[in-house]
């Protein structure tokens, strides 16, 4: 072998740098786990005092930017992309292994396309067919675009229309979404992007120029903030197009906007008329202003709110771009607060309504006419209220515009969108867009994102039944159902009117197991003492709520009661969330599945339960398990009392969770069946304390496509900041730190070292390859048999013949073949720190030091160089040591093995406590020393010992 001398100094210098091989605070196997969490911003060593904390500081940490220790008095600032992402997947390893809360499946619905008439449609699983993209995207071969929507309540919307207080309904709010434009919006990476307007940020420390203003209703446009400092600069370009109104938009449009929002957010005087105490959220947004510069086309921004590293969300902030002429927002505000100055004798609010008050409706005749009445007014010189730097006489050509607008429409809902509001009929529950071809452009050629709708006209109609509904699209009457159903709605379809359809889905909530781990507060044991009695809290132990993670086959709860209509969920960041692709580390180190793994679940609950027996036997009680398969607590059988909901599919899911309590865990289970109000009263409403329940299936509402940055979720979901297990105290307070999750994940990564003593101590060696006469076959036979002492007993088995509950802690298996054609290297391929990724006509090695690509060659056979990886773990169930060795292909496979032989266990102490070593081998050597799979097509070299190897990574 060449460079076997270079090579082995290579490696004796690298494993000084190796966390496995090298004097530390903190243990080995934190180092690993670490490595597992994929995480890059924390070392074990720059975690620190953090290694202490549990969901309750990380979860507060990523909530709020920033935490003061009380234990160091340091203060820890979320300040990089990296740090955040590190502590979202320590808070959630954290969350799954104290499983308080367990989630089990992400719930469909599925909107309706008659695919006869729809013959492309944007879709996502957040919204499904509902965003905007979508209708605007939906190609009909006619541009006609006819939409059934559900009007349960007898009309199209629940809520008034205007843009100040009112649209927000669920079905306003899509149609409004046609008729304007914003500035920015959220692209289905959950990132917010240019669309309007575009912009450059700056972060830094900025003087506020003196003629950087806001506004002030009795003082008009100021330089509060002269000299002061903020901490973002925000540059602001937007598109001037053109109002649906013909008029062209001018920066006055966007400074008065901004004006009419500082005058309705605040109130100025103790009576002041002009401020809405719903616009609170506004209030708080306008406060980070600290000045305004504007220009031709937009403005610059000054202020002191900054994201910790998200520039998207830190923009979000700072993107204001109005939906309407700037003229009809203020005239709606003379209208609101001083209506009656203009002769209206009805009152009006923007966000509510009530005695003598009425929420402001632009698409209610009577209400449009009073407000053609105050802009006539105003337009004839006749306003009756004067705000400094709001020039009434400029706009006189701009209301005359909206009244014209009015007459020809019969509304102002006058906005800059793809779409006009063209007719409304709120009597037959009808509506109607047409295209709007006036000028317009964005910032953003994402096709995701664009920027004209496809169809000249949109028609929506109500109905107010859901079957009807169903069956219209089926027919072709309508071309899109503006309302997801579930899957059993569609198996009640004739086989016919099925095929007409294209079922989109969406995501519509998540379903749990939420657990009480309530236990007496003055004992470290899994007891309840209540005035009926004491009682044994099986969910008190962790490794039992642990378990089930592991117990619960989510793919069954898809396939059987969902019927397909639900993905599996390992987590509360649900799969369509777009953050969700950051936590696969998570899924991966824990080995957490969508099927479980029953026998690592059987190992916890065995090993709860002999802690629990312990635990309350220095209490002066008994906990044993009987001949009948059930255990006994002070010789009564322990109960579970589970309140399960039955207004859905989480009947059915508590009924098979009960039967696996029973079966494997061997806990009575009390099925209480219960609705939404006597469930809540008893799950939500009373301290877990009175232990009236032990578990309960929960269900979560999903929120539609948001912000990729879950700020929230480890706050709420898993610690006790939040929901934990409810918002009753006592709360549930984790225990599991942040060193205890990294050293459970790590303890499962072996180490080189180990290999030697094992197999000289062995009671079996297990030698498993894919196949008799294949090139692992030989490999195995030919360099791996010879590291195993001639004492010790060896077993060949073929990968589809064995499984790991062969084993025994005491023996050793040596898996040698890919996860492809070894379904024993692939149960660890989730979970190895190393492994391959599959696509795009090559491999790729992901190692924690970076990615390697090998490209399948042409012919397939005609392999010249590979990779292949060795790694060594722990098996979390039966304790047995277990040897990977692979490659890209059967000669870099062999090559492995041969360097397994010659390199690695004849320099065993060189590579110490290392867990994976990955080379690359070059077929250097003409020949080969084992079969060639390509041999009768023509290959005549393969991997030899002559070859050269080099090590492109080890840890």
């Amino acid at each position: 072998m060449k460079r076997f001398a270079a090579v082995l100094m290579v490696l004796l210098l690298a494993a000084a740098a190796v966390p496995g091989v090298r004097a530390k605070a903190v243990s080995r196997d934190v180092y690993y786990g670490a490595n597992a969490l994929g995480l890059t911003y924390y070392t074990p060593e720059s975690l620190g005092p953090m290694l202490n904390w549990t969901t309750k500081e990380i979860g507060y940490l990523l909530f709020m930017t920033q935490y003061t220790d009380p234990a160091t008095n340091a203060t820890v600032v979320i300040n990089s992309a990296d740090q955040y992402w590190d502590l979202q997947r320590l808070g959630l390893a954290m969350g799954l292994m104290d499983s308080v809360r367990i989630f089990l499946i992400e719930t469909w619905e599925f909107y309706p396309v008659n695919k006869q008439r729809v013959t492309d449609i944007i879709s996502d699983p957040s919204v499904g067919i509902a965003s905007r993209w979508s209708i605007m995207s939906a190609k009909t071969p006619d541009k006609h675009l006819r939409v059934g929507q559900f009007a349960s309540i007898g009309s199209l919307f629940a809520d008034p229309f205007n843009p100040v207080g009112g649209i927000t309904d669920y079905y306003s709010k899509k149609v409004w979404n046609l008729i304007h434009d914003t500035g920015g919006t959220i692209n289905f990476d959950g990132i917010y992007v240019p669309y309007r307007c575009k912009w450059a940020l700056e972060r830094g420390n900025f003087v506020v120029p003196n003629n950087a203003v806001i506004y002030n209703q009795t003082r008009g446009w100021i330089a509060a903030h002269a000299g002061e400092t903020a901490n973002v600069k925000v540059t602001v370009t937007c598109d001037m197009g053109e109002w649906q109104n013909g008029v062209k938009m001018t920066v006055d449009d966007i400074k008065n906007y901004i004006a009419f929002y500082y005058a309705w957010a605040y109130k100025d005087t103790p009576d002041d008329p002009y401020y809405d105490s719903a616009l609170s959220d506004t209030a708080a947004k306008y406060r980070t202003y600290l000045g305004f510069q504007f220009t031709d086309n937009g403005y610059v921004v000054y202020g002191n709110y900054v994201h910790p590293f998200a520039d998207d969300v830190t923009a979000g902030n700072y993107v204001i771009y109005p939906c309407m002429p700037w003229e009809l927002y203020w005239a709606m505000g003379e209208l609101v607060a001083n209506g009656g100055a203009y002769g209206i004798s009805r009152r009006y609010s923007f966000s509510s309504s009530g005695e003598n008050l009425v929420q402001l409706d632009l698409l209610t005749k009577e209400h449009v006419d009073d407000l053609a009445k105050v802009l006539q007014a105003i337009s004839s010189s006749g306003a009756m209220s004067t705000f400094p730097g709001i020039d009434w006489s400029a706009a006189t050509s701009r209301i005359n515009a909206d009244l014209d607008f009015y007459s020809t429409y019969g509304h102002f809902v006058i906005s800059n969108g793809p779409y006009i509001l063209d007719m409304y009929s709120p009597e037959n529950l009808y509506l109607k867009l047409i295209k709007f071809n006036g000028q317009r452009s964005t910032f953003n050629d994402d096709p995701m994102l664009p920027e004209d709708g496809y169809a000249d006209v949109i028609e929506y109609q109500g109905v107010q039944n859901e079957d009807t509904l169903l069956l219209l699209v089926a027919e072709g009457e309508f071309d899109i159902g503006l309302f997801a159903f579930g899957a059993n709605k569609y198996l009640d379809l004739s086989p016919d009117l099925l095929s007409n359809l294209s079922l989109y889905n969406v995501a519509s909530s998540s379903v749990d197991l939420t657990l009480n781990p309530y236990h007496d507060q003055d004992k470290d044991a899994p007891i309840v003492t209540l005035d009926t009695g004491t009682y044994f809290n099986p969910f008190a132990v962790r490794e039992i709520r642990f378990a089930l993670n592991y117990l619960v086959n989510r793919r069954y709860i898809v396939d059987n009661i969902f019927h397909g209509g639900a993905a599996p969920a390992l987590s509360g960041i649900a799969p369509s969330d777009p953050a969700s692709k950051y936590f696969t580390p998570v899924y991966r180190a824990l080995g957490l599945t969508e099927e479980g793994d029953f026998n690592y679940a059987m190992r916890l609950i065995d090993e709860g339960m002999k802690n629990a027996m312990e635990q309350v036997a220095r209490y002066g009680h008994t906990l044993e398990k009987r001949d009948d398969g059930f255990w006994y607590f002070d010789g009564q059988p322990v109960e579970v009392k589970f309140v399960i909901r039955t207004e859905d599919e989480r009947k059915d899911i508590g009924l098979y969770v009960s039967d696996l309590i029973e079966n494997y865990m061997g806990f009575k289970v009390d099925r209480m069946l219960l609705n939404r109000q006597k469930a809540s009263e008893i799950v939500f409403r009373k301290p877990i304390s009175t232990y009236e329940w032990t578990l309960y299936t929960g269900g979560w509402g999903a929120g539609g496509l948001g912000s990729m940055y879950p700020d929230w979720q480890i706050y709420y979901w898993y610690s006790p900041l939040g929901y934990y297990p409810n918002f009753q105290d006592p709360r549930h307070q984790p225990d599991v730190t942040v060193e205890e999750v990294l050293e459970a994940i790590g303890k499962q990564y072996a180490s080189v070292d180990a290999y030697a003593k094992a197999v000289q101590n062995a009671s079996r060696v297990y030698f498993v390859f894919n196949n008799l006469g294949t090139p692992d076959a030989f490999s195995t036979s030919q360099y791996v048999s010879r590291t195993v002492p001639i004492s010790t007993r060896t077993v060949s088995k073929l990968a589809g013949e064995f499984s790991m509950t062969d084993a025994t802690s005491s023996d050793v298996i040596v898996s040698v073949g890919g996860p492809l054609v070894n379904p024993i290297t692939a149960e660890y391929d989730d979970a190895a720190l190393v492994h391959m990724a599959i696509g795009d006509g090559g491999i790729t090695i992901v190692t924690p030091q970076g990615n390697v690509t090998w490209r399948v060659p042409k012919p397939w056979w005609n392999v010249t160089e590979g990779y292949f990886i060795i790694q060594f773990f722990n098996d979390r169930t039966t304790g047995a040591l277990l040897v990977t060795i692979y490659g890209t292909d059967a000669d870099s496979t062999a090559a492995g093995a041969y360097y397994f032989l010659t390199h690695i266990y004849q320099n065993i102490d060189a590579y110490g406590s290392l867990n994976y070593i990955v080379g690359l081998w070059s077929d250097t050597e003409f020949g080969s020393d084992i079969p060639l799979p390509g041999s009768s097509q023509g290959d005549t070299s393969g991997f030899s010992a002559g070859d050269d190897i080099i090590i492109v990574a080890m840890g």
